[in-house]
């Protein structure tokens, strides 16, 4: 368990980000790599992804990692209730807010352990830095989305008027 958590983290992407990136991956193959514009969109997706691999650490992986380690009461382990869930990811981002170091070493999750050797003003400069590095991807794979469909009705407008 412990090492395929270390694997997503390594991956630095949450599996909804990836999702975005092989869903408009698909749409921009779907569109015929014969295009010179389609294969550079891919060549885009290709390199945000390897820039990604870069990330130290992944907020919302971390924030998924605890709410799902954390066992409350109220839940049954095998169980993920997506709506509790939700409210352990809502409550553990406010109490993370400005000291997610002492947030995350105090929850004691075994694999997440070696991200602790570095100071708390090291970690929350990573997670800021993180929080920027996701709004930024969630831009750029807006953008390429865009470009992608604007494409399309460039290639529309191009046979339709042959």
């Amino acid at each position: 368990m412990s090492m395929g958590l270390l694997e997503r983290l390594s991956s630095g992407l949450s599996g909804s980000e990836m999702d975005r990136i092989l869903n408009e991956m698909e749409k921009a193959l779907a569109a015929g790599l014969s295009n010179p514009k389609t294969a550079a969109l891919m060549g885009a997706y290709i390199h945000v992804i390897r820039e990604r691999q870069n990330t130290v650490i992944h907020r919302d992986l971390l924030l998924n990692i605890a709410a799902t380690w954390i066992i409350r009461e109220d839940e049954n382990p095998a169980v993920v209730n997506p709506d509790v869930h939700q409210q352990k990811l809502t409550l553990f981002e406010e109490l993370s807010k400005g000291a997610a170091h002492d947030f995350f070493y105090s929850l004691g999750i075994e694999p997440l352990m070696p991200l602790f050797n570095i100071s708390p003003e090291e970690f929350q400069t990573l997670w800021e830095y993180n929080t920027v590095e996701i709004q930024k991807l969630s831009e750029a794979l807006r953008q390429l989305s865009s470009h992608r469909k604007a494409g399309l009705k460039g290639q529309q407008r191009d046979s339709e008027s042959k």
